[in-house]
């Protein structure tokens, strides 16, 4: 196993500790809780993983965005905003069925069939 490997392997672990550790000795457990982002971003730190934009992604950032600015008047309702992502593959499942259909068919014009 690579170190990079090992590193994301034992990210949860290492959350775990600091989660309680941060908890324990300030007693701001609820902004604590924030060091398991490191556990789905560990990847993409070291390396194992491309990041690339994508719509769950963006809904994401819209729902955090969302709460933040609005205080805790937009987190309740916000989360609607997550019943957006099974609708948008939904609707865009055909559209990008139809164009791998496309980039799969090609004419050669040079040979000749007779």
């Amino acid at each position: 196993m690579k170190i990079r490997e090992k590193i994301v392997a034992i990210t949860p672990f290492v959350s775990l500790i600091a989660f309680i550790l941060i908890g324990y000795y300030t007693g701001y457990w609820h902004p604590a809780w924030t060091v398991f982002l490191l556990i789905p971003a560990m990847p993409f730190i070291v390396g194992l993983q491309k990041f690339h934009i994508s719509y769950p992604l963006i809904t994401v950032l819209v729902y955090v965005i969302l709460g933040i600015i609005f205080k805790d008047k937009w987190w309740h309702p916000g989360w609607v905003i997550f019943l957006t992502i099974p609708v948008y593959y939904i609707l865009t499942a055909d559209i990008k069925k139809h164009k791998k259909e496309h980039k799969s068919f090609t004419i050669n014009l040079d040979e000749d069939d007779d």
